[in-house]
């Protein structure tokens, strides 16, 4: 089941990028190991959107290996695209943000 379209919104683009700078900011080279945990799970999401379950309305989720953050995601099976949301640590208010 290809996937045409893989967008990424702009709040995610910041929710990554405020997680780059914490974890880099902790110890140099974390935090690109953090991005190329998100960007392994986005071929994961990309290769089989609908393997992750729904959990906040048409939102659906994955999570990163080895850091505690989740990546919330649309997935339109008809217009075949998939649109990541947010990108948040598991301490934060999931809720809140998808709306």
């Amino acid at each position: 089941m290809p996937v045409i379209e893989f967008i990424v919104s702009s709040q995610a683009e910041a929710d990554l990028i405020e997680a780059f700078d914490c974890y880099e900011g902790k110890v140099a080279g974390l935090g690109s190991e953090f991005v190329r945990s998100v960007d392994a799970e986005f071929a994961r999401i990309q290769r089989r959107p609908l393997a992750f379950r729904l959990r906040f309305g048409s939102h659906r989720m994955a999570m990163t290996e080895r850091f505690p953050y989740a990546i919330y995601f649309i997935y339109d099976k008809s217009a075949k695209f998939v649109s990541v949301r947010r990108i948040l640590h598991f301490a934060q208010d999931a809720t809140s943000g998808l709306r």
